[in-house]
């Protein structure tokens, strides 16, 4: 994990304070295109009994579309305290929510999204894209794609940080 150091005692010229700006403009707009960085996504090969059945590759996921997850798979009820109250949230679907989560995470690399693939849908018996998922993958596999894209989303990133601080 990289550190920051401060070093008040530095003098900078405008000419390198600007060269600066320009480095830290071009790495922020660099960092914000996190999404489509193919260097962050990640190739899954689904295997059984040492046979290799499928690939597909998945992205890093924003907060907003893991939230937008989330709130696809939580019933919300009525407040307990009154109809004046807002509804509130409800129990939330962890198995759906992984399917949600590998559905987002997926990218088309030219070939389409292969849980959209209409005749695979049709073979199956299954109409939407998500069922496609929860019909092919195995809980297993999909707890583990879910923890690659968590991973590539930059969640766990502090345990690691800890982790690599705790052997220094």
């Amino acid at each position: 994990m990289d550190s920051v150091n401060f070093d008040e005692n530095i003098e900078m010229s405008k000419d390198e304070i600007l060269m600066n700006e320009d480095e830290i403009i071009n790495g922020i707009l660099t960092a914000a295109e996190f999404k489509n960085d193919e260097s962050l996504q990640r190739k899954i090969q689904v295997k059984r009994n040492g046979k290799a059945l499928f690939e597909f590759f998945v992205r890093p996921l924003t907060e907003e579309e893991i939230q937008d997850c989330r709130k696809k798979v939580t019933k919300r009820r009525p407040d307990p305290r009154g109809r004046q109250f807002s509804m509130i949230e409800g129990e939330t679907d962890y198995v759906k929510l992984r399917s949600y989560k590998i559905l987002k995470a997926t990218v088309d690399r030219g070939k389409g999204v292969i849980w959209s693939n209409k005749v695979l849908k049709d073979k199956l018996g299954v109409l939407q894209d998500i069922d496609v998922i929860d019909t092919v993958l195995m809980g297993g596999e999909k707890d583990m794609i879910t923890d690659i894209i968590d991973e590539i989303s930059g969640f766990g990133m502090a345990e690691a940080a800890l982790e690599e601080n705790a052997k220094n």
